[in-house]
């Protein structure tokens, strides 16, 4: 008999069945949460992977950014004056880590790989600035989802620094593993030269690239300089180059090699100079400073094939029947008309008349000009003419730059481009004052100094260069030279035992030395301008 209280007994079956029900719902919920938690654990072990590669990977060798592109903000700058020049890893110190890194500070990215390769730590120069004192580019936050190249746009063309970027670089150099100084230093024969001085294809093309090679340094090199010997020409030296030959003691001034600053100067090869020149002729035109360059030239040219070169007419013209080439100099002082009146004897510079060897100049395959020396010397003439007006007095820069225009309109009317090839040395620099030449047996080691030799002229000269039609490559030598006083041929033109010192000549040039440089850039010049497979 049931208690009266009692409620109506439940439906055994059903009782399990609700009781099998909430084990079941416990038990789904206990294993959603163990997945939950293991897919919350997987998620972060594969988060850390792939933090700990990115924050790892540091390609050997190289400074890309990649690295950082596409990756959320890791730092912020806790001061906005804050500059790379500050940052130093592994122990920053004007920058504070986002939250999500301050518990692994030891997986800081290297900032190393993301400076630029210009980049010293230090303000040195950068090129073509003029200031001395940059700072660096300030540290900027990358937004998520944004490329670093937008805000460092400086680092997408970066390129490597030359050697000694970031340091002083002297004007005049001794290279460390070069012979002590003396005077009886071994020259290199012709055939041991012409050996050592092959250019190879792959060094013209690297040359290719942009390059002024008229800006550089001196360096003492007597393991290269000078480019021959000088023995082999001495018969058709003049007395103004031939310093050995009238006793000069010294040989230092021989050794000095131009090296450019931002590239590399093809070494000389008067083999592959003649190839070029093949079947060719040259001249060189203006004064007695070109017929120095002439003799140079010559000579570096007879010394490559000494058996198999002449120079019939000595001081005029240099032949190599092998490679049927001619050089030719045709004296020019003033590339324009300089005639002396018979009746009075005075000297006329007729500024609009070109000189009247110029009909020789026609249907040359190479022309190589120079004047300006003989300008800065009011003694060199009386008057001067212009358009059948005769002048007393002119201004001197005036008067070059008609000249000037004289010799720009024969190059356009009588010059094939698609023939010859016409060059303009620049002018040759006088040492004279507290630099003068007499007794200077090493170059000037003054960085800062610049000469003021005819400044003027020189600018009258490059900008009519630049302004021609015909294309015209300028030599631009004035600055290389003026640190050169140590090789004028000063007393040494002369074998007389008494050579009184205001006699020295600051002028003109020993040769072997600086006018060989010349004629270095010059071929340097061909093989920048055509780059060819040269033949040893």
């Amino acid at each position: 008999m049931r208690h009266p209280r009692a409620g109506i007994l439940p439906d055994p079956s059903l009782l399990q069945a609700n009781i099998s029900y909430s084990l079941n719902i416990l038990t789904m919920s206990a294993y959603s949460t163990i997945i939950q938690r293991w897919c919350l654990v997987i998620t972060f072990a594969s988060f850390m992977v792939i933090i700990f590669f990115f924050l790892n990977h540091n390609p050997s060798n190289t400074n890309y950014i990649s690295d950082l592109q596409n990756l959320p903000t890791l730092l912020t700058t806790s001061n906005h004056s804050a500059t790379i020049a500050n940052l130093q890893y592994p122990n920053p110190q004007n920058f504070t880590l986002n939250s999500e890194f301050q518990a692994a500070p030891s997986r800081i990215p290297n900032l190393s790989s993301c400076i630029p390769l210009n980049f010293t730590g230090t303000n040195v120069e950068p090129e073509n600035e003029k200031s001395s004192q940059v700072s660096s580019p300030e540290l900027k936050i990358l937004e998520p989802g944004k490329s670093s190249h937008a805000l460092v746009p400086e680092l997408q063309n970066s390129k490597p620094p030359p050697e000694n970027f970031g340091q002083k670089v002297p004007v005049l150099s001794v290279l460390d593993n070069s012979k002590p100084l003396t005077a009886n230093d071994e020259v290199l024969t012709a055939d041991r030269r012409s050996s050592e001085s092959s250019t190879t294809e792959e060094e013209i093309a690297v040359e290719e690239k942009k390059c002024d090679i008229f800006d550089g340094k001196w360096v003492y090199d007597p393991q290269t300089s000078p480019l021959y010997d000088p023995t082999i020409c001495d018969s058709f030296f003049s007395d103004t180059v031939s310093c050995r030959r009238h006793g000069r003691p010294d040989r230092e001034y021989e050794k000095w090699r131009w090296e450019a600053k931002d590239c590399k100067i093809p070494r000389f090869n008067g083999k592959d100079m003649l190839e070029r020149l093949r079947g060719k002729r040259v001249i060189l035109v203006g004064d007695s400073i070109n017929h120095g360059q002439w003799e140079s030239l010559a000579c570096l040219l007879h010394t490559s094939i000494p058996h198999q070169s002449r120079v019939p007419n000595p001081g005029w013209t240099f032949k190599s029947e092998e490679y049927d080439c001619t050089v030719e100099f045709h004296w020019s002082n003033f590339l324009v008309e300089l005639e002396e009146n018979q009746t009075t004897g005075e000297r006329i510079l007729k500024l609009d008349k070109i000189s009247p060897n110029a009909q020789k100049w026609i249907g040359a395959d190479v022309m190589v000009f120079n004047t300006g020396h003989w300008w800065v010397n009011r003694k060199r003439w009386d008057l001067f003419q212009y358009k059948n007006k005769v002048f007393k007095q002119m201004k001197l820069e005036t008067a070059f730059m008609m000249a000037m225009k004289t010799w720009v309109r024969w190059i356009e009317e009588n010059v094939d481009t698609r023939k010859t090839r016409v060059f303009f040395r620049g002018l040759s620099p006088v040492h004279s004052g507290k630099y003068r030449c007499y007794n200077a047996t090493m170059p000037i080691m003054n960085e800062s100094y610049k000469l003021k030799f005819a400044k003027s002229l020189k600018g009258i000269v490059e900008r009519t260069i630049a302004a021609m039609k015909t294309p015209v490559k300028y030599l631009n030598v004035t600055k290389l030279t003026e640190y050169r006083r140590d090789a004028h041929t000063s007393i040494y033109k002369t074998s007389r035992r008494r050579r009184p010192a205001k006699t020295a000549d600051c002028s003109h040039w020993c040769v072997p030395g600086v006018p060989d440089t010349w004629n270095h850039l010059l071929y340097a010049s061909m093989v920048l301008d055509s780059p060819r497979t040269t033949t040893s």
